[in-house]
């Protein structure tokens, strides 16, 4: 039964409410993903809603973190979490190591485009695969009927594109001496506009266009599909959930396929 997993801005009621399963961040360990709570806060959330969470530990880490991690995932492990999201490897030593139940899910994001490498995860102890936003539909039919480890597919929203741990942003302004409080950025290339985030984890920048594959939702194999709330209108977002469930509701966005019939090909000039 294909699921609709969910990464709302916040933790509201009526996203709650409608949905299938809740992906999240856990603050200072989680890049990409539009809410991040407390430790504190994810116990209360697990408390209050009978919903799936998944949890999201996907920033690289410095060997300063690994002692907090641990602690962490020790923490998760007592509260019956569906999945944890990775994409630093130590996660593998360190699940064997802790003896963590919770299944890992393997989301390194641009690596997570094919079968082979899936499956190598797989004899590692890896339960679920989160998939690249830039492959086919092709070729994720092709996936799903080649590994037996759960996938996660991004089926709407804007897709991260980029990241890294400098402050792409926070750098430019502080060069010329500029403020700017914003929360979001943006810059243009080619006529296309990139929404950009730079926080104490680095900078993270986006797709220029929202992701829409409804059509590929209902016809693909996959076990969960994840709706993305960042920079999108709270309102129509939860228009957006309701017509994935099968409500008859209707939204103005422009959407696009993204790579779903494009092969990704990328030259160095």
């Amino acid at each position: 039964m294909k699921k609709l997993l969910i990464l709302p801005n916040k933790l509201t009621d009526d996203i709650l409410d409608i949905s299938d399963a809740i992906l999240v961040g856990i603050e200072g360990f989680s890049v990409n993903i539009p809410c991040n709570i407390t430790m504190n806060e994810l116990k209360n959330l697990k408390n209050k809603y009978d919903k799936e969470i998944f949890v999201s530990l996907n920033k690289n880490m410095r060997n300063s973190d690994i002692e907090k991690l641990k602690e962490i995932l020790i923490e998760i492990d007592k509260l019956n979490i569906k999945g944890i999201l990775y994409a630093d490897t130590c996660f593998i030593n360190l699940k064997k190591e802790l003896n963590i139940k919770t299944d890992l899910v393997w989301s390194q994001e641009h690596l997570t485009t094919n079968y082979g490498t899936i499956n190598f995860w797989s004899n590692y102890g890896v339960n679920y695969t989160y998939l690249s936003g830039e492959i086919t539909a092709h070729e994720i039919e092709e996936i799903s009927k080649n590994t037996n480890v759960k996938l996660i597919m991004p089926i709407f929203g804007y897709i991260p594109i980029y990241v890294s741990l400098r402050h792409a942003v926070k750098n430019y302004l502080k060069t010329f001496n500029l403020k700017d409080d914003s929360s979001i950025n943006y810059i243009e290339n080619d006529g296309n506009i990139y929404p950009i985030i730079d926080n104490n984890l680095g900078t993270t920048v986006y797709s220029n266009y929202i992701l829409d594959g409804y059509d590929e939702f209902k016809s693909l194999n996959i076990d969960y599909f994840t709706l993305n709330e960042f920079n999108i209108d709270h309102d129509t977002f939860i228009k957006v959930i309701k017509k994935y469930r099968g409500e008859d509701t209707n939204y103005k966005l422009e959407t696009t396929k993204g790579f779903l019939y494009t092969n990704t090909i990328y030259k160095v000039k």
